[in-house]
């Protein structure tokens, strides 16, 4: 009797310890279930975080998301880019500059007048200096101060640019008076002289003072020429009328005038 109820015994401790092994089995594999799964939730969630980023990104680097408000900062308007201007000046009348009359290159009759450089300290200018081409550009400009001038016409307020012509190698600025009242052109852009050619002043019309010898003796006053040479022949679009006109005959103006 005692012997059946030790073999009982035993056998409901078997039972036991396999249904608590069979148990703690099946606990384990769903605790690494259970971990299994949220590594892989886990996971699944960093990569998605990840390609979020990743999308962002690139977004960002695309361009700009107009689903967002515009900044105050972004719609201020912005200033464009600077641009030099490099043109070169055209030939002719200039009313934005003045000699400088104490760096004048010569003194004729009833005028001053200088040749140079846009940057030469012979000249002030009103606005910006303009860019000349230095191997075929010269500027000038000419002053009546402190100067005389005998046997001006009555009512003329002084000598002003008429325009010039070609003759040789040289440039003559031909110089007429103007009438009270009406505006004075002082200054221009002309050509330089070729090689040892020589800038030149002589009045518009023969009875004129201006422009001539300060001496008298000669028609012209000669201003000179810059230190560096012109290499280069007269183009056609630098003789003006000259191709129509005498070049040592002095050009037809209002006798008026």
């Amino acid at each position: 009797m005692g012997s059946t109820y030790q073999a009982i015994g035993r056998n409901l401790a078997r039972l036991g310890s396999a249904r608590f092994a069979a148990r703690s089995r099946a606990a384990l594999g769903l605790g690494l279930g259970i971990s299994s799964a949220l590594l892989l939730t886990l996971g699944c969630h960093a990569s998605v975080s990840a390609s979020a980023n990743q999308r962002s990104k690139a977004e960002a680097e695309e361009g700009p998301d107009f689903d967002k408000p515009i900044s105050a900062d972004a719609l201020a308007s912005k200033a464009p880019p600077a641009i030099a201007l490099t043109d070169t000046a055209l030939l002719g009348a200039r009313h934005d500059m003045t000699l400088v009359s104490e760096h004048a290159n010569a003194a004729c009759a009833c005028l001053k007048a200088g040749i140079g450089s846009a940057q030469s300290a012979a000249f002030q200018w009103q606005g910006p200096t303009p860019h000349l081409n230095d191997d075929i550009q010269l500027a000038f400009a000419m002053t009546v101060e402190s100067m005389a001038c005998n046997n001006e016409p009555k009512g003329s307020s002084g000598a002003s640019y008429w325009g010039y012509r070609i003759s040789g190698n040289d440039v003559i600025i031909f110089v007429e008076g103007v009438r009270l009242g009406r505006p004075r052109t002082t200054a221009a852009i002309i050509p330089k002289p070729v090689g040892d050619g020589k800038v030149y002043v002589a009045p518009a019309k023969p009875k004129f003072p201006y422009g001539r010898s300060l001496d008298g003796k000669s028609e012209r006053c000669e201003i000179g020429n810059a230190a560096t040479k012109r290499t280069t022949p007269f183009t056609t679009g630098e003789l003006g009328d000259t191709l129509l006109k005498d070049t040592n005959a002095a050009p037809s103006v209002d006798a008026e005038e």
